[in-house]
């Protein structure tokens, strides 16, 4: 089922109520980043994020972005930053900021492409 929501100016607690009961059942969400429309997946299920790989024909070593709303998210599924990570976190944080950091167990394999980490 194909459902699109316009919240430009608003959006309903009922609406996003149902993008998370998707999330919750492995389904796939289409969202505005800031320059392109991402396709994203619940972090914490295999099954999910292999769902992105296949709708792309994406890479199979070509690992996910994991999209988070504050540090205390991001703390809560990334192994401790270095200092020079935390200076950019602290600089950069909140904003369109890519950073590439060990994750946590919580986070599915699939979204490193079971990498053990992340090479930093």
């Amino acid at each position: 089922m194909t459902k699109i929501y316009h919240w430009e100016n608003h959006i309903s607690k009922i609406e996003l109520q149902q993008v998370i009961e998707i999330l919750k059942k492995d389904g796939l969400v289409i969202l505005p980043t800031e320059t392109v429309y991402g396709l994203a997946a619940n972090a914490f299920s295999d099954k999910a994020c292999q769902k992105i790989f296949t709708a792309k024909g994406r890479a199979q070593d070509n690992p996910l972005i994991v999209h988070v709303a504050n540090k205390d998210m991001l703390y809560d599924i990334v192994e401790k930053p270095n200092e020079i990570e935390e200076r950019l976190i602290d600089s950069f944080m909140p904003g369109p900021f890519t950073l590439i950091l060990n994750k946590k167990k919580c986070i599915c394999d699939t979204v490193t492409c079971f990498r053990e980490n992340s090479g930093r």
